[in-house]
């Protein structure tokens, strides 16, 4: 890289109130090196230097889970909203950055690697539930704001306090932005979808499953109570598919029961 080029991102992360974070300017020295490296003259004619040195830092920020100010950094890159948003999804491609932070990476970054699993499992059903509304498609669900709030969603069912202030530099909002997705995946939420299964099957069909199973399992030593026994003539065979439904109608009673307790 030029050393002209080198000075220019270093001007860039002082502008952007980095300065401060050592490991940001190494990573996006060595996303710029690799951009020229992979990048034709053609395809990234329409970004002049400014703006991609700005996306490097940008990406490079997010890759190290670091504060971002993207306001600025459009002002900086000479770019408006949608401009940068392609040339950022353009850089992406080129350099192979499939996805700029994960949940995984969140978790352990502030803590709370006990929600991952749950962070994940509701992240995938936001998806399904943004789509059905037809407008899910031109959602760009990598974006970091999603994992984000996948997290702090997971702290607060499984009554973990939520790093809320840690989180919210991970998801490039601003505190007003954060405050609206908190709200749409309150109402998301609400709607009981976060408890249904990856095709739309509720999960407490899994543990009906597992009632009807044991349930099974108590025909096969025996069939059942004492009581279930003393009336039951020892000649006759129920079908199985009676026999199943039965054992299905009973499980649902019992989970209605546990749920009502509950």
């Amino acid at each position: 890289m030029a050393t002209g080029d080198n000075k220019l991102l270093l001007q860039l992360v002082q502008k952007l109130g980095l300065a401060n974070y050592e490991s940001l300017a190494p990573k996006a020295t060595e996303l710029q090196r690799l951009l020229e490296i992979r990048s034709s003259s053609g395809m990234m004619s329409s970004l002049g230097d400014y703006a991609k040195a700005t996306i490097c830092i940008d990406l490079a920020s997010s890759l190290l889970g670091l504060p971002f100010d993207t306001d600025t950094a459009m002002k900086l890159s000479g770019l408006r909203k949608t401009a940068y948003a392609n040339g950022r999804r353009t850089l992406e491609k080129v350099l192979d950055i499939n996805k700029t932070l994960g949940i995984g990476e969140i978790c352990v970054q502030v803590g709370v690697t006990q929600v991952q699993q749950e962070a994940a499992t509701l992240l995938e059903a936001y998806k399904q539930y943004a789509g059905q509304g037809g407008g899910g498609g031109g959602i760009d669900f990598s974006h970091p704001q999603y994992a984000t709030m996948a997290v702090f969603q997971a702290c607060k069912r499984q009554k973990v306090k939520p790093p809320k202030t840690k989180l919210l530099p991970f998801s490039h909002l601003k505190p007003a932005q954060w405050s609206m997705l908190e709200k749409n995946w309150e109402k998301f939420l609400a709607t009981g979808a976060a408890d249904m299964g990856p095709k739309g099957a509720n999960t407490r069909g899994v543990v009906v499953k597992e009632l009807a199973a044991r349930g099974e399992e108590e025909q096969a030593n025996g069939g059942g109570s004492s009581a279930a026994r003393k009336h039951a003539s020892p000649e006759k065979i129920e079908p199985y598919q009676s026999w199943k439904k039965r054992m299905l109608e009973k499980a649902y009673r019992e989970l209605e029961l546990q749920r009502g307790s509950g």
